[in-house]
C-alpha cells in the first residue's frame, strides 16, 4: 500500500500534434465532474498568474487538448514531461498504482473554451472548461453500409471507425451477442447515437474516457474493490442519503474509476435519519431487513434510505474530483451504490466480474 503524502500533479495543454506545455508548478484548481452517462466528463481548470505571452497562446486556440494527472508520489518517478515541446504520452497503463506510486491521469479531454479572470488585485487566472471526446460526440458519423449477415461486432467497429479521426480509440468492450441480421443495412447517423443502440444490445453503458471508448456491460466493473478507511484515504464517515445512494469522501486515487468497485466498512457509513412525517405515516410498519446482501428499510411511503452494504463492497456511479494545489482541497467526492441493491434494478448483480480492457 502506498503511502499519501507528498502531492503529485501535472497538467498538460498540448495541441492536435501532442506538443505544448506543462503547468504543473502553477498555482492551479480544478473541478472534474464524471457521472455514468455519455455526455458526463467535463472539467473546469484556472491556472494562475500566467505572462501576457502564454495567456496569449491559451486564448488564442494554440492548445485542443488538456491532460490531468494527479494523485500522490511513491518510489516511481514522475510522468511526464515539464519542459515546452512534445509531452510524453500517459497510456491507460500508465494509470493507477504502480511499484509505490499512487497517481495517474484522472483526467482528458477536448478544450471547450478559454477566458480569463481576476480573483483580486494581483491575481489572475485562465479558465479552462474541457469535455472529454468533446469533437468525437459532436462531429463522428458513422456513414457505411453492412451487408447481410452482419452482426452486432460488425456495427460496434464501423463505429469505432468513425471515431478515429477525432483519436478515440477501442478500450473497455465487453462481450457482444450473437445475433446475425439477415438483412443488410445502411447507415447514416451520428456516433453517440449508434453506440446507443449498440449498447442497448449488449446490455452495457457506454461512454468516452480518456479518448477510449468503453462499453462496460451491467454486470462486469472497470476494476477490484478498493479498500478505503482512514489509512487508505477516506476522509470523514461516509454518509447514507434517502434513495440516491452512499456519499463518500477520499483523497484523490486514480486507481477508483466510475462503474468500478470500494469496500468501506459498512458499519462505519452515517445513516440518514428518517423524517417525522415519514415515521408518524409509517403507523409502525417500518422495518429493516437484509435484501440480497444489503439491508434495506421498509414501510416508508416516501423514498427510503439508500441500501446499505453489508458486505461493504459498493459501485461507483459518480466522481466529482476537487483539487487546489496551494491549498487544502484535494478530494474525490463519490456517489455509489450498494453492489446488488435494489436501486441498481439488475438481477445478476451479485455476479458482477471485473472488466479488463
Amino acid at each position: 500500500m502506498s503511502q499519501n503524502w507528498m502531492r503529485h500533479f501535472e497538467l498538460l495543454l498540448t495541441d492536435d500534434n501532442g506538443k505544448g506545455l506543462s503547468f504543473s508548478d502553477f498555482k492551479v484548481t480544478f473541478d472534474i465532474e464524471w457521472f455514468n452517462i455519455k455526455f458526463s466528463r467535463v472539467a473546469v481548470i484556472k491556472i494562475y498568474n500566467l505572462s501576457p505571452h502564454t495567456n496569449n497562446r491559451i486564448l488564442g486556440k494554440e492548445f485542443t487538448k488538456i491532460r490531468l494527472i494527479a494523485g500522490y508520489d511513491g518510489i516511481a518517478t514522475a510522468v511526464g514531461d515539464n519542459q515546452v515541446g512534445k509531452v510524453t504520452p500517459v497510456s491507460a497503463g500508465d494509470v493507477g498504482q504502480k511499484n509505490g506510486q499512487n497517481f495517474g491521469q484522472i483526467y482528458s479531454g477536448d478544450i471547450r473554451f478559454t477566458i480569463t479572470g481576476r480573483d483580486n488585485p494581483t491575481d489572475t487566472y485562465v479558465l479552462i472548461q474541457a469535455i472529454d471526446g468533446h469533437q468525437a460526440l459532436l462531429g463522428a458519423v458513422v456513414n457505411t453500409t453492412l451487408a447481410a449477415g452482419y452482426t452486432v461486432a460488425d456495427l460496434h467497429a464501423a463505429t469505432m471507425q468513425s471515431f478515429d479521426p477525432f483519436g478515440v480509440k477501442k478500450g473497455i468492450t465487453g462481450d457482444m451477442p450473437a445475433t446475425v441480421f439477415p438483412r443488410g443495412r445502411v447507415i447514416f447517423q451520428s456516433a453517440h447515437k449508434v453506440m446507443d443502440n449498440i449498447s442497448e444490445q449488449c446490455g452495457a453503458n457506454w461512454q468516452i474516457v480518456d479518448g477510449l471508448v468503453n462499453m462496460v456491460p451491467e454486470n462486469q466493473y472497470t476494476q477490484e474493490a478498493i479498500v478505503l478507511n482512514s489509512l487508505t484515504g477516506l476522509v470523514g464517515m461516509p454518509q447514507q442519503t434517502m434513495g440516491a445512494g452512499v456519499n463518500v469522501r477520499c483523497l484523490i486515487n486514480p486507481n477508483i474509476r466510475v462503474n468500478g468497485l470500494i469496500k468501506l466498512d459498512q458499519t462505519s457509513v452515517y445513516r440518514a435519519a428518517l423524517s417525522s412525517h415519514d415515521i408518524q405515516m409509517s403507523g409502525g410498519s417500518i422495518s429493516e431487513t437484509k435484501d440480497n446482501g444489503n439491508l434495506v428499510v421498509n414501510g416508508i411511503a416516501s423514498t427510503p434510505p439508500a441500501s446499505i452494504a453489508t458486505d461493504g463492497v459498493y459501485i461507483v456511479q459518480s466522481i466529482s474530483y476537487t483539487g487546489d494545489t496551494r491549498g487544502k482541497a484535494w478530494y474525490m467526492d463519490m456517489m455509489c451504490m450498494a453492489r446488488g441493491s435494489a436501486e441498481l434494478q439488475v438481477s445478476s448483480a451479485l455476479n458482477r466480474s471485473v472488466i479488463s480492457g
